[in-house]
Protein backbone atom coordinates (compact mmCIF):
# COMPACT_ATOMS: atom_id res chain seq x y z
CA UNK A 1 0.00 0.00 0.00
CA UNK A 2 1.27 3.85 -1.19
CA UNK A 3 0.40 6.33 1.22
CA UNK A 4 -0.36 9.74 0.28
CA UNK A 5 2.27 12.49 -0.17
CA UNK A 6 0.54 14.99 2.31
CA UNK A 7 1.65 17.94 4.35
CA UNK A 8 0.61 19.45 8.11
CA UNK A 9 -2.03 21.76 8.08
CA UNK A 10 0.98 23.90 9.88
CA UNK A 11 3.18 23.99 6.48
CA UNK A 12 1.09 26.04 5.00
CA UNK A 13 2.55 29.76 6.12
CA UNK A 14 1.76 32.96 5.11
CA UNK A 15 4.82 35.52 5.15
CA UNK A 16 4.76 38.94 5.23
CA UNK A 17 7.57 41.48 3.88
CA UNK A 18 8.85 44.35 6.08
CA UNK A 19 9.48 46.18 2.85
CA UNK A 20 12.89 46.50 3.70
CA UNK A 21 16.01 46.40 0.83
CA UNK A 22 16.74 43.25 0.61
CA UNK A 23 13.16 42.29 1.98
CA UNK A 24 12.44 39.84 4.64
CA UNK A 25 9.45 38.07 4.94
CA UNK A 26 7.89 36.74 8.79
CA UNK A 27 4.98 34.92 9.66
CA UNK A 28 2.53 36.65 12.08
CA UNK A 29 2.15 34.29 15.28
CA UNK A 30 -1.66 34.81 15.25
CA UNK A 31 -2.26 32.64 12.10
CA UNK A 32 -1.56 29.67 14.75
CA UNK A 33 -4.39 26.96 13.93
CA UNK A 34 -6.07 27.24 10.86
CA UNK A 35 -5.18 27.54 7.50
CA UNK A 36 -6.63 28.07 3.90
CA UNK A 37 -5.51 28.76 0.00
CA UNK A 38 -8.28 29.23 -2.69
CA UNK A 39 -6.84 29.56 -6.18
CA UNK A 40 -9.72 31.25 -7.94
CA UNK A 41 -10.20 30.84 -11.82
CA UNK A 42 -12.34 33.42 -13.03
CA UNK A 43 -14.34 32.61 -16.24
CA UNK A 44 -16.39 33.93 -19.28
CA UNK A 45 -19.11 31.25 -20.52
CA UNK A 46 -20.74 31.57 -23.56
CA UNK A 47 -22.95 29.28 -25.77
CA UNK A 48 -21.79 27.92 -28.87
CA UNK A 49 -25.27 27.37 -31.54
CA UNK A 50 -25.02 24.08 -33.72
CA UNK A 51 -25.01 26.12 -37.15
CA UNK A 52 -26.67 22.86 -38.76
CA UNK A 53 -29.33 22.28 -36.43
CA UNK A 54 -30.00 24.90 -34.11
CA UNK A 55 -32.37 23.77 -32.51
CA UNK A 56 -29.68 21.22 -30.76
CA UNK A 57 -29.08 22.27 -27.58
CA UNK A 58 -25.59 24.37 -27.63
CA UNK A 59 -22.15 24.07 -26.38
CA UNK A 60 -20.73 25.76 -23.35
CA UNK A 61 -17.13 26.95 -23.79
CA UNK A 62 -15.40 28.50 -21.17
CA UNK A 63 -12.18 30.53 -21.15
CA UNK A 64 -10.25 31.91 -18.24
CA UNK A 65 -10.30 35.35 -18.12
CA UNK A 66 -8.31 35.77 -14.94
CA UNK A 67 -6.45 33.96 -11.67
CA UNK A 68 -6.64 34.91 -8.25
CA UNK A 69 -5.40 33.60 -4.98
CA UNK A 70 -7.47 34.29 -1.53
CA UNK A 71 -5.53 33.43 1.94
CA UNK A 72 -7.45 32.54 5.02
CA UNK A 73 -5.90 32.03 8.30
CA UNK A 74 -7.14 31.68 11.64
CA UNK A 75 -6.08 31.37 15.48
CA UNK A 76 -5.29 32.46 18.66
CA UNK A 77 -4.63 36.28 19.09
CA UNK A 78 -0.94 36.85 19.49
CA UNK A 79 -1.40 40.04 21.00
CA UNK A 80 2.27 41.37 19.44
CA UNK A 81 1.65 40.73 15.61
CA UNK A 82 -1.94 41.65 16.03
CA UNK A 83 -1.28 45.30 17.16
CA UNK A 84 2.29 45.68 15.02
CA UNK A 85 1.79 44.20 11.89
CA UNK A 86 -1.78 43.40 11.68
CA UNK A 87 -3.68 46.25 12.30
CA UNK A 88 -1.70 48.85 10.90
CA UNK A 89 -1.56 47.25 7.61
CA UNK A 90 -5.61 46.89 7.49
CA UNK A 91 -5.95 50.54 8.75
CA UNK A 92 -3.16 51.29 6.08
CA UNK A 93 -5.36 49.46 3.32
CA UNK A 94 -2.18 48.92 1.15
CA UNK A 95 -0.53 46.11 -0.17
CA UNK A 96 2.29 44.53 0.90
CA UNK A 97 4.90 41.75 -0.64
CA UNK A 98 4.01 37.77 0.98
CA UNK A 99 4.68 34.92 0.22
CA UNK A 100 2.30 31.68 1.08
CA UNK A 101 4.86 28.59 1.51
CA UNK A 102 3.97 25.33 1.77
CA UNK A 103 6.92 24.40 3.94
CA UNK A 104 8.33 20.83 2.61
CA UNK A 105 11.02 19.89 0.63
CA UNK A 106 12.29 16.73 -1.17
CA UNK A 107 10.73 14.90 -4.01
CA UNK A 108 7.28 15.95 -3.03
CA UNK A 109 8.75 19.31 -1.94
CA UNK A 110 6.08 21.91 -2.04
CA UNK A 111 5.30 25.29 -3.43
CA UNK A 112 5.74 29.30 -2.69
CA UNK A 113 3.95 31.84 -4.39
CA UNK A 114 4.79 35.05 -4.18
CA UNK A 115 2.47 38.02 -4.82
CA UNK A 116 1.33 41.63 -3.24
CA UNK A 117 -1.53 41.02 -0.91
CA UNK A 118 -4.34 43.34 0.73
CA UNK A 119 -6.01 42.45 3.69
CA UNK A 120 -10.19 42.09 3.09
CA UNK A 121 -11.06 41.55 6.33
CA UNK A 122 -10.29 40.60 10.05
CA UNK A 123 -11.97 39.34 13.13
CA UNK A 124 -10.95 38.98 16.45
CA UNK A 125 -12.94 38.42 19.96
CA UNK A 126 -14.08 35.12 22.14
CA UNK A 127 -16.03 34.89 25.00
CA UNK A 128 -15.27 35.81 28.96
CA UNK A 129 -12.88 33.76 30.26
CA UNK A 130 -11.12 32.76 27.57
CA UNK A 131 -8.25 33.97 24.57
CA UNK A 132 -9.75 36.01 21.80
CA UNK A 133 -9.56 33.89 18.49
CA UNK A 134 -8.46 35.76 15.21
CA UNK A 135 -9.56 34.93 11.61
CA UNK A 136 -8.54 37.02 8.75
CA UNK A 137 -8.27 37.23 4.78
CA UNK A 138 -6.00 38.10 2.41
CA UNK A 139 -6.28 38.96 -0.89
CA UNK A 140 -3.94 39.18 -4.35
CA UNK A 141 -3.59 42.67 -5.25
CA UNK A 142 -1.38 42.09 -8.46
CA UNK A 143 0.48 39.63 -10.47
CA UNK A 144 1.02 35.58 -8.69
CA UNK A 145 4.21 34.07 -9.27
CA UNK A 146 4.39 30.26 -8.25
CA UNK A 147 7.63 28.41 -8.05
CA UNK A 148 8.46 24.62 -6.59
CA UNK A 149 10.62 24.47 -3.90
CA UNK A 150 13.50 22.53 -3.97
Amino acid sequence: MALVANAQGEQLILQIGNGATPEVFTAVCTINTTRSLDLIANASTQELADCVTPSNPATTIRQIKSIDLKFTGAGITDATSFNTTLLPWWQAGTAKNCKIVQNRTGANGGFTFSLAMVVTAMNTGGPRGDQQSFTGTFEAAGAITYAQNA
